[in-house]
């Protein structure tokens, strides 16, 4: 009984603490946190390769996409479809194949989206499975900002593959949200044949990212300096300075019940 007692006053005390730190830290984020979305090389958690953005389209949703151009500077592009057996064992929503080319340079792109971890599995498995061979594995770095902005570099998974007399390479990074109730990711992969050689062909990539294709895909926003705190402040005027006060007096009262009653 006792012992049962005790737990219930460490519980309190760890959800005060809890409850504390999670107001805190909301109250001190940017005010428009919850829009910013993770690109990293990894699906599955933060890397220090990620970077916070602002995305231009939904891509979590098919009909959004749709509308995604299909004209990027120089670089037009076609549909593409791959065969069905190839949708079936993805076991994702592939929302847009595309093909885009420009002074005999082509790179194919695909969007895809799924809630279910497997489906993006190390490429480089994916692409052994197809009976290529992976040359080389490394990670790309795309600059697509300059100072004053802090994000200023993206980074890409990168594979070079190859099958007898063909050569491609490959690029690919990961989304999903920071916060928000959205558990979906989505991968951006690019693929380029090499006709020339593979220092050429990634060049060219490079090209169309930073030329063009992030700031299509993304919005180049400033880290927001005004806190959800100043903007309830702000909106609301002393009602929203109330909201605020017993925000962070719940937790607080919690955590002092219950080390008043541990003591």
């Amino acid at each position: 009984m006792f012992w049962t007692a005790s737990i219930q006053k460490d519980l309190l005390i760890l959800i005060g603490i809890l409850s504390l730190s999670y107001v805190v830290i909301f109250l001190m984020a940017p005010r428009d946190i919850a829009d910013y979305t993770v690109a990293d090389t990894e699906y599955w958690r933060e890397s220090e390769n990620r970077l916070l953005l602002k995305t231009a389209y939904d891509y979590n949703n098919k009909e959004a996409i749709q509308v995604f151009p299909k004209q990027i500077g120089n670089w037009k592009s076609y549909n593409i479809r791959y065969p069905d057996a190839v949708y079936e064992k993805l076991n994702a929503e592939v929302l847009l194949t595309r093909g885009y080319n420009t002074n005999n340079s082509l790179v194919w792109m695909d969007i895809i989206n799924s809630k279910v971890g497997e489906s993006f599995h190390k490429q480089r498995i994916c692409v052994e499975g197809a009976g290529w061979n992976v040359d080389n594995e490394s990670i790309a770095e795309f600059r697509i900002a300059s100072s004053p902005n802090p994000f200023t570099k993206l980074y890409a998974n990168r594979l070079d593959v190859s099958k007898g007399n063909k050569k491609q390479v490959m690029i690919y990074w990961f989304m999903f949200k920071k916060f928000g109730s959205s558990d979906a990711v989505t991968m951006i992969r690019l693929s380029s044949p090499v006709r020339y050689n593979v220092t050429a062909t990634f060049d060219s990539m490079k090209g169309f990212v930073e030329g063009g294709l992030f700031e299509t895909m993304y919005e180049r926003a400033l880290p927001e300096k005004i806190t959800v705190a100043e903007d309830i402040k702000r909106s609301y005027g002393n009602i929203g300075i109330l909201a605020i006060v017993l925000a962070v007096l719940i937790p607080l009262g919690i955590l002092f019940v219950g080390v008043r009653r541990k003591n």
